[in-house]
């Protein structure tokens, strides 16, 4: 598979990712209203630690992928010095991204077995920690597949690999690559 489609597939990854943070707005904010009594201040402060943490997390993931789109844009440009650190960023973002969702949904979590959980508040935070497993699922393939496309980016032929590159070299030099078939009018089929 070339680096520019596993790059899209990891633009998806993130998304993902993206679209299940997006999804957590309206239970949290429902159960933050329901929390809001004095009676009930622990659980308040731990929905402030999640929604705090999440919000680190969103801005890990907005980084992974600004630096995803980066790399893709380096690589359809020919630049590729900087792809492999690139990737690695995006893989240390993606980390980034799964602890802080890891450290919120474990404090959620603490407030489904509060004895004091209302029916929908607990429904509502089922609902959130669901969405964030699936947000945490979406970094952590994506981090997986920075890390691989890093390391295949490190090895010194990775680059010839590329068709795009081998096209490239080819017109430079102004002959057709080898083992691409191009058209009547030379251009790749």
């Amino acid at each position: 598979m070339l680096t520019l489609d596993r790059l899209v597939i990891l633009d998806a990854h993130l998304d993902r990712a993206r679209l299940q943070f997006d999804r957590l707005e309206s239970p949290l904010s429902r159960v933050a209203e329901s929390s809001g009594t004095a009676v009930e201040l622990r659980p308040a402060q731990r929905l402030l630690w999640a929604s705090a943490g999440l919000e680190r997390a969103r801005a890990y993931l907005r980084a992974a992928h600004e630096t995803t789109r980066d790399v893709a844009d380096d690589m359809a440009h020919g630049s590729t010095s900087r792809v492999a650190e690139d990737l690695r960023l995006v893989k240390r973002s993606c980390a980034m991204v799964d602890e802080l969702s890891g450290q919120a949904a474990r404090h959620l979590a603490a407030m489904t077995r509060d004895p004091s959980a209302a029916d929908e508040r607990g429904r509502d935070l089922t609902a959130a920690l669901s969405w964030i497993d699936q947000a945490r699922s979406g970094a952590q393939a994506a981090g997986r597949l920075a890390d691989e496309l890093a390391a295949a980016q490190r090895s010194p032929d990775a680059a010839e690999k590329e068709p795009a590159v081998q096209r490239l070299r080819a017109e430079q030099q102004g002959c057709p690559p080898r083992g691409i078939s191009t058209g009547v009018v030379g251009v790749p089929r």
